[in-house]
């Protein structure tokens, strides 16, 4: 789609200033003031997202997704911290943080079409980076033997107390079935979904970072989240019901304490 003549000549100025702002990132203005007009086209009011995006990011994004050497040695510099991180928060075992911090990167920057290249600008670089290393990261973590990947062993804690007798009892008399369940719940989950619970709840990302990062409205992640908890509350159901044997008053007890210490056990990692 060709950008209107007003809308270009407003994506070169802002062009000109984040490649000055960057220095030498071995880019010309004309692709990037393209680039940023392209990304503007594909909202509802064009001129008013141009002003929203954050040009510098964009730019530096995309001058390494054309294999600019520069930019990639300021990226690694500026950026590379959130891989480390993403690799400490995650239970990686044998994996070496070098070798997987030069697999992002190869992923991120390498290829017909580098990953890099899926930063719209919508939000900060760098919390659209603490996603993409995560997803990249629980690819390779999950493909590794005998590794439990996204911090499963927070998720999949012993269940806690509750203020309920009832559900109390219930805690006590099938403690470990329901860690089980659990533990067998997260691991069966879609990766989209243990992405989102980790970075939600384990990386502390608010909304409105994940919808930046994932280049989506606040709604859409709240709808998101709820689908990954639906999930995972109907996975530890649905192992329950099959491991025990329980009259049907039994069963919905059982089903109100998984429905409680979903709650609990996610909250936990907020803490």
């Amino acid at each position: 789609m060709n950008a209107p003549p007003e809308l270009l000549e407003r994506a070169r100025a802002r062009a000109q200033a984040a490649l000055a702002a960057l220095g030498d990132a071995g880019m010309k203005v004309e692709p990037v003031a393209q680039a940023l007009a392209q990304r503007a086209l594909t909202q509802e009011d064009p001129a008013a997202a141009l002003d929203r995006l954050f040009a510098e990011d964009l730019a530096l994004a995309f001058a390494c997704g054309q294999g600019s050497r520069a930019a990639m040695d300021r990226f690694e510099r500026e950026y590379g911290a959130e891989v480390d991180r993403a690799f400490r928060r995650m239970n990686a075992g044998t994996l070496q943080l070098a070798d997987v911090r030069q697999q992002v990167l190869e992923k991120l920057f390498v290829g017909e079409r580098p990953k890099i290249l899926d930063y719209s600008g919508q939000g900060p670089l760098r919390v659209w980076l603490r996603v993409a290393a995560l997803r990249l990261l629980t690819n390779l973590v999950t493909r590794a033997p005998r590794e439990t990947p996204l911090e499963d062993e927070l998720l999949a804690a012993e269940p806690l107390a509750t203020a309920d007798p009832e559900l109390e009892h219930m805690r006590r008399l099938y403690r470990a079935e329901f860690k089980q369940a659990f533990a067998a719940a997260v691991a069966a989950l879609d990766v989209d979904d243990r992405v989102l619970l980790h970075q939600r709840f384990a990386s502390r990302l608010s909304m409105e970072e994940l919808a930046a990062a994932h280049d989506v409205h606040v709604n859409t992640i709240s709808r998101w989240l709820q689908r990954a908890r639906a999930a995972l509350e109907r996975a530890v159901r649905d192992d329950l019901q099959r491991r025990l044997r329980v009259s049907e008053d039994q069963l919905q007890s059982i089903l109100r304490l998984v429905q409680s210490q979903l709650d609990v056990t996610l909250g936990r990692l907020l803490e």
